[in-house]
């Protein structure tokens, strides 16, 4: 089950010389029907002026209606803007406060995090947006918190992400706080992406690997493989053909984390789908997912996601 009594609604903000690319992630995200699950988000097109908009391709966008009033709505996405000098028209500033107001989320992807930093709720609240408009961002908006090199932030129900695969990861993010891992697994397969970058992963990667990096990727595959056993960091490096040290670099730059943080978030992930589709005990998924005891377990499972096991069950666990 999810966290809403009924299924989420959700308004995606259409504008003129709409970013199609970013629409598309959350038209893939939100709007696609997914048959293969028994509950999924409502979704609806909502455009800033009336009729239907021109996207940055050229393409033709039918809308479901304007943006006047987001009451009945539990999300709000942005995807992108039209411009990072462009700030958006009253009616819809007022309608973004109203709905943070009344407890809604708001998502934006990209250049989205522009027009939702014109509205004021994000001075004195942690965002980003893509590295290329980072310093365009921090002058227009000197009382953000401004992350820079992340993949996506959330604080106080306003989430904000780097551009373009960012979207997907933030997208992804959203879609396990509402229906959990194993649901987000689902789709992350269907649309043959990692089911879990974490948010403070880096952008971009400042060096290339070379010949590393195919080592790299094979011994992260092997990792995923065998998450049942207490694998250990220095089994990783072996895998891999390096140094300790040298592996813990490259790692680093390449997931953007500590291989111990990266294998323990795998683990917790495994964890999480253990608990939401079977009904083994928290020893039992310990011992399958690598942290060998329930306490174990429990610590990290707490640190990470901030309630235990057994609440994480009873919130997620399918019908």
């Amino acid at each position: 089950m999810n966290k809403f009594t009924s299924s989420p609604k959700v308004a995606i903000l259409a504008y003129e010389n709409l970013d199609a690319f970013e629409f598309g992630c959350a038209v893939e995200l939100f709007v696609t029907p997914r048959p293969e699950l028994e509950a999924w988000y409502q979704a609806d097109i909502l455009s800033v002026q009336e009729g239907p908009i021109k996207a940055a391709c050229g393409i033709t966008v039918q809308v479901d209606g304007k943006v006047d009033d987001l009451t009945g709505y539990d999300m709000l996405v942005i995807p992108g803007w039209s411009g990072t000098d462009v700030k958006p028209p009253e009616h819809v500033i007022d309608a973004i406060l109203e709905m943070h107001q009344r407890g809604g989320r708001i998502v934006a992807l990209g250049l989205g995090a522009f027009a939702l930093a014109s509205t004021g709720l994000l001075d004195g609240k942690r965002a980003t947006t893509h590295w290329a408009h980072a310093k365009s961002f921090t002058d227009m908006f000197p009382k953000v918190n401004f992350i820079d090199n992340v993949l996506y932030t959330g604080e106080d129900r306003m989430h904000t992400s780097s551009g373009h695969s960012g979207a997907i990861d933030l997208g992804l993010h959203m879609i396990r706080q509402d229906y959990g891992a194993h649901r987000t697994n689902v789709v992350a397969k269907d649309l043959v992406v990692s089911s879990h970058r974490d948010g403070t992963q880096s952008q971009f990667v400042e060096r290339t690997l070379r010949q590393q990096h195919g080592r790299l990727h094979e011994t992260i595959n092997w990792v995923l493989e065998n998450l049942d056993k207490p694998l250990n960091v220095t089994e990783m490096a072996e895998q891999a053909c390096l140094s300790r040290r040298s592996f813990d670099r490259q790692f680093r730059s390449t997931v953007g984390k500590s291989p111990k943080e990266w294998l323990i978030h795998q683990r917790i992930n495994l964890a999480q789908d253990f608990l939401e589709t079977t009904n083994y005990s928290v020893e039992e998924i310990a011992s399958s997912t690598g942290f060998q005891t329930g306490m174990n377990l429990r610590h990290h499972f707490t640190r990470l996601l901030g309630l235990s096991p057994t609440r994480y069950r009873a919130k997620f666990s399918q019908p």
